[in-house]
C-alpha cells in the first residue's frame, strides 16, 4: 500500500448499495480496484487484482457466500484485510447454525449500524492494522446455541418437525421440546401450534435483515 490510497475490492449483490459504497469511499483517499455483484466475479480477481482490503457482503445469493470468498482471497493474499458488511445479526444464520471461521484481520459490521462514511473508513483501516474485531452477536438470536440456531433456520426454511428431526438425526418429540425452549429464550409463548412457528420464523427473518 505504501503511502498511496488504500486499494479496495467490493463484492455486494445489491447494485444501489454497491455503487453508493464505491462513490463514497472514492472520496476518502480509497481506490476501488473492483466492485462486483457475485462471488464468482470476486474470485476471478484473485489472480489479476491487487487490493489491501476486501469488503464483502455475507449473502450473495449463491452457494458461495461472502465468508467463503474472503477465505479464498486471504489464502492467496495472507495480509489482506477483510470487512464484512452485512444485514445479518448473526453469521450462524448463513452457516446452517454453526459458528463460521471468519478471515484474519477482519471486522464485522451490520449495514444498519453505519451512520456515516467515517465509520466505514475506520473499519477499513482497522483491518489493515491487524486488529481482529470479533463479531459481536446482537439481537434476540445472540443467546441461542449453535444447535438451536440450526433448528430455527430449518424451521424458517419451511421444514416440518418431522423433517427437522430427520435432518438432525433426532426424534420429533426432541424437536418440539427444542422449539419450546427456543421460544422461552426469545420470550415467545411456548405453544405447539402454527402461530409459534410463524413467530419463530419471523425472528430468523429479522435476524437476516428482512
Amino acid at each position: 500500500m505504501a503511502n498511496g490510497p488504500v486499494k479496495i475490492g467490493i463484492v455486494e449483490d445489491n447494485s444501489l448499495l454497491r455503487l453508493s459504497l464505491q462513490a463514497s469511499l472514492e472520496k476518502e483517499n480509497v481506490e476501488v480496484v473492483f466492485s462486483v455483484a457475485t462471488a464468482v466475479e470476486a474470485l476471478k480477481h484473485i489472480e489479476i487484482s491487487e487490493i489491501d482490503v476486501l469488503i464483502a457482503d455475507l449473502h450473495l445469493g449463491e452457494t458461495i457466500n461472502g465468508i467463503d470468498v474472503s477465505l479464498l482471497w486471504q489464502k492467496a493474499h495472507p495480509q489482506l484485510g477483510v470487512l464484512y458488511l452485512t444485514s445479518y445479526d448473526d453469521p450462524r444464520l448463513i452457516n446452517s447454525g454453526k459458528s463460521p471461521v471468519l478471515a484474519n484481520n477482519s471486522v464485522y459490521l451490520r449495514k444498519d449500524s453505519i451512520a456515516e462514511i467515517d465509520q466505514l473508513v475506520r473499519a477499513v483501516h482497522s483491518t489493515l492494522e491487524g486488529n481482529n474485531e470479533p463479531q459481536v452477536r446482537t439481537g434476540p438470536l445472540s443467546s441461542l446455541t449453535d444447535v438451536q440456531i440450526e433448528t430455527l433456520s430449518l424451521l424458517a426454511l419451511g421444514h416440518s418437525n418431522k423433517e427437522i428431526a430427520r435432518i438432525r438425526g433426532i426424534n420429533e418429540e426432541s424437536v418440539a421440546i427444542s422449539l419450546n425452549r427456543i421460544s422461552k429464550v426469545l420470550g415467545l409463548p411456548a405453544q405447539l401450534d402454527r402461530n409459534q412457528r410463524v413467530h419463530l420464523a419471523r425472528v430468523v427473518l429479522r435476524g437476516q435483515g428482512q
